[in-house]
């Protein structure tokens, strides 16, 4: 699919889309003079504060900070990527989606047709849960759900069923229904026998756990056997195993059921287990979610960062837990998330721990719980003498440290929060091992040297070298006028190159004008929200705009004339930091007589043109 073609599709979308009736379908709103408001699901929002710009088809919560258009505000309820926002809004509009070339529509019914297979999970979902309510040979299942304390409730909130110990129950079920055999068996629902070939069930006297995606939509299932069918050759739980639907590397059990609360707190609870979920749920934790028999991964992290700030690891209190969290803290330090780590007194899993303590006793220990790298610390300095046990001492700063090392290198455009989380991390590593803190920054940068080279990754010398950049006032001023006067945004991209704005997101924000104009096209504020898919560029170009509007009924100068002069200030700016450059290579020891000769004739050069006078150049 071309660039032309994708961006067409994109604008017939959002233009086929009314953001007033898509927040409608998730929020109640209410008028206000032309436009709408909210009550803001993602933060405790006691006044309506999210609003709906019909005019301009945006949406802003001011407390948040959050906004953009029908496809950011999808992507965010949703918890979802630009191109599943896409899809689901052009399916909602009638709006058929460019396929790849040579590639066609799939057939109804056919194990190619992910609609079917949805259907399928959704169906096979309803059979056990009607089974587990209904059925006399699900009584077993029943006693062992209320022995486990789990309630009605959350039996139906969770969609739990049963799958009776036979070998052909839901095959035989499914032989009035639309759903062939190849299509069930690409769902992992039944299997086909090596030997007879004859189709089985392949979840059989089973407690059923659906899992769900963000989507509410069935695409797995966990069985849990009964302990009075229980076989050593069995696993005591078993998933559904990978399908086009389900991979457990990029789902959460209970994510579904949590995810709005998770939206509004801003922080998660991850488990192990499905009852884990359950119990700390009808106990009252509603933001616990569950890996699926699997260490939390990179897309399981990226998965929870569009939901949560602070993400909390709930380990059991054995040795295994803390083995487990070791494996993957350097994950999360790669991925700079806010992890912390709570483990349970006592050796206690989660599900017992809540029951038997309750529902406070579990957020207070949260609410305390440790940055996961001050864990590391403490796990790596137990048992040691830090200023006696020098050997040791070492040995255990280099593995933190070598930890430390897997997060992103301090960029010019990094954060300023984590750039003072790393200070006050080297801060306190320099206190607990009585080490002087540039030794602590040399070893650090050694070793994010070797990570590099052994990940193959680099790191351009541009951004090691430039300077700490906060959010230049001229730069955000050139967005707004480019907002109010989209058509003369070819004059500004002809005089002001994309690579002369030093912050990253609003350069690029400047460089999707940029393409716009480069396709002949005007920058429009639609046309330029269309072309920008990342949430975060939407809400920056929403909190322009809007700047821009207001701004525009109190300027005294015209935006032609603002945009005049900041082009002049624009190009002086570059001027200047060509003649440091310059100075710089002057004061360099390092040039030759003859570099430093080229240096000053291009400085002279310069000073003529600025001048327009001539000015002899030889002898």
């Amino acid at each position: 699919m071309s660039a032309g073609s994708t961006f067409d599709t994109k604008e017939q979308v959002r233009v086929a889309t009314d953001i007033v009736d898509l927040v409608g379908n998730y929020l109640q709103l209410r008028r206000q003079g032309r436009n709408y408001v909210a009550t803001c699901p993602w933060h405790d929002d006691r006044r309506p504060s999210l609003q709906i710009n019909s005019e301009r088809q945006t949406w802003k919560c001011w407390v948040c900070d959050v906004g953009g258009d029908v496809f950011s505000f999808l992507m965010r309820f949703e918890g979802i990527e630009f191109r599943e926002a896409l899809e689901m809004l052009a399916d909602k509009a009638g709006i058929a989606l460019r396929l790849p070339a040579g590639a066609g529509p799939a057939k109804p019914g056919s194990v190619d047709d992910k609609r079917t297979l949805y259907d399928s999970m959704n169906w096979a979902e309803h059979q056990y849960h009607d089974c587990l309510l209904n059925a006399s040979d699900a009584a077993p299942a029943r006693r062992y759900l209320k022995q486990r304390g789990i309630s009605q409730r959350s039996i139906q909130r969770y969609g739990i069923g049963y799958s009776p110990n036979s070998w052909q129950w839901l095959v035989d079920r499914s032989r009035s229904t639309p759903f062939s055999q190849k299509v069930l068996q690409a769902v992992g629902l039944i299997g086909i026998s090596a030997n007879s070939g004859r189709p089985y069930d392949f979840f059989r006297g089973r407690v059923m756990f659906p899992i769900r995606d963000p989507q509410r939509r069935t695409v797995a299932f966990g069985g849990r056997v009964l302990p009075e069918t229980a076989d050593e050759r069995l696993g005591k739980y078993v998933n559904t195993v990978e399908t086009r639907l389900f991979s457990k590397s990029d789902q959460l059990y209970g994510l579904d059921v949590a995810k709005e609360v998770i939206g509004k707190k801003r922080e998660v609870l991850v488990v192990e287990g499905y009852t884990d979920v359950i119990m700390a749920d009808q106990c009252g934790v509603d933001n616990v979610v569950a890996v699926l028999g699997t260490a939390l991964g990179t897309r399981h992290i990226r998965l929870l960062r569009r939901f949560a700030d602070r993400i909390t690891l709930v380990l059991d209190g054995d040795e295994a837990g803390q083995k487990r969290m070791n494996e993957i803290l350097e994950l999360f330090v790669a991925e700079e998330v806010d992890l912390r780590i709570l483990t349970l007194p006592d050796g206690s899993d989660p599900c017992d721990f809540v029951k038997q303590r309750g529902a406070e006793s579990l957020r207070e220990l949260a609410a305390d719980a440790v940055d996961a790298l001050e864990h590391k610390i403490h796990l790596e300095t137990s048992g040691i003498d830090l200023v006696r046990d020098t050997h040791r001492a070492h040995q255990a700063l280099g593995r933190v440290l070598g930890t430390l090392a897997r997060a992103p290198r301090l960029q010019a455009t990094t954060d300023s929060n984590r750039r003072l989380k790393e200070q006050q991390m080297i801060n306190r590593l320099a206190r607990e091992f009585r080490v002087p803190e540039d030794n602590i920054r040399q070893r650090l940068a050694e070793l994010r040297r070797a990570t590099s080279q052994r990940s193959g990754r680099s790191t351009p010398v541009a951004a090691i070298a430039s300077r700490p950049v906060p959010d230049d006032p001229l730069e955000r001023e050139l967005l707004e006028i480019l907002l109010l006067q989209p058509e003369a945004a070819a004059v500004a991209v002809d005089a002001i190159p994309v690579d002369q704005l030093a912050d990253g997101s609003l350069r690029e924000v400047y460089a999707a004008i940029s393409s716009l104009v480069a396709q002949r096209e005007i920058p429009d504020f639609n046309r330029v929200l269309t072309h920008l898919e990342q949430p975060e560029l939407k809400n920056l170009l929403v909190d322009i705009d809007q700047q821009a509007q207001q701004k525009s009924l109190l300027a005294a100068d015209d935006p032609e004339t603002r945009l005049n002069s900041l082009i002049i200030s624009f190009r002086l700016t570059k001027e200047e930091e060509e003649r440091h450059i310059q100075r710089a290579r002057l004061e360099d020891d390092r040039a030759s007589d003859d570099e430093k000769l080229d240096v000053l004739r291009e400085l002279f050069e310069r000073k003529r043109k600025r001048l327009g006078t001539h000015v002899p150049t030889d002898g």
